[in-house]
C-alpha cells in the first residue's frame, strides 16, 4: 500500500520539487487514479493500454500545472477528481482524433478500391509477376506490420477479427495501425525501386 497524502499535502509535496517525494505521489495518484481512468477508457472505445497512456499524460499535465502555479486548491475539488476531469477531456478529444481519422482511413480504402488496375504498395507482395521483389520490400517491414497486413490482403480478416488476433483492443485501433503499415511499405516500396535491379532475399517465401 503506498503512502497516503491529503490533498494539501500532495500540492506541497509537489512545490517542495523533492523526486523521492514526487514518486511517492505519483504512486499514491496511480493507486487513486488508475482503475477509474481505466473504466473511463474501455467503456468508451479504449483499451487497457490506451488507459495506461492518456493516465501517464494527465498525471503529467497535473505536475506540470502544479509546478506552474496554475493549479489552486479548492476545498470543493479533491485533486483525484480534478485529474480525473482532465482525463475526461483529453479522452473525448482522442476519440474525436480517432473518428476523423478512420473516416481518412475509410475514405483512402474506397479511393483504392476504385483504381483495380493500378497496384497500390500494399498490393505489391500479391502481384505474382513481382513477387520477387515485393517480398524482399515486404520483409523489410516489421513483424507486426507484416502480420496485419497478411491477415487482412491474403486471409481477408476484418479489422474486427484482426484487432482480436493481434491484441490491438478495437478495430479502429487496428484501422490505425494498417495505415502506420501501409505508409511505412510506401516508403520502402519507393525507396527499393531507386535502388539498382537485384536479386532479391526470397527466404521464407513460401509462408506468404
Amino acid at each position: 500500500m503506498p503512502k497516503t497524502f491529503t490533498d494539501q499535502e500532495l500540492v506541497d509535496g509537489l512545490l517542495a520539487r523533492d523526486e523521492r517525494l514526487t514518486r511517492a505521489i505519483v504512486q499514491f495518484l496511480y493507486h487513486q487514479c488508475q482503475k477509474p481512468i481505466t473504466r473511463l477508457v474501455t467503456r468508451q472505445h479504449g483499451d487497457e493500454d490506451d488507459a495506461n497512456d492518456l493516465f501517464q499524460d494527465v498525471i503529467l499535465i497535473f505536475l506540470q500545472n502544479v509546478w506552474d502555479g496554475k493549479y489552486q486548491l479548492r476545498s470543493d475539488t479533491k485533486v483525484t477528481t480534478y485529474i480525473y476531469g482532465i482525463a475526461q477531456t483529453k479522452w473525448l478529444r482522442e476519440l474525436e482524433l480517432r473518428k476523423n481519422r478512420t473516416a481518412r482511413f475509410e475514405r483512402y480504402d474506397r479511393e483504392q478500391s476504385m483504381l483495380p488496375d493500378t497496384p497500390t504498395p500494399e498490393q505489391l507482395y500479391l502481384n505474382a509477376e513481382e513477387v520477387e521483389s515485393s517480398w524482399a520490400v515486404f520483409n523489410q517491414l516489421g513483424d507486426r506490420c507484416r502480420e496485419l497486413l497478411t491477415a487482412f490482403y491474403r486471409d481477408h480478416l476484418t479489422m474486427e477479427q484482426i484487432a482480436v488476433e493481434l491484441g490491438l483492443g478495437t478495430a479502429d485501433n487496428a484501422k490505425t495501425r494498417k495505415y502506420r503499415c501501409i505508409q511505412e511499405l510506401k516508403k520502402l516500396t519507393s525507396v527499393w525501386n531507386d535502388q539498382p535491379t537485384k536479386k532479391p532475399n526470397t527466404t521464407g517465401l513460401s509462408a506468404i
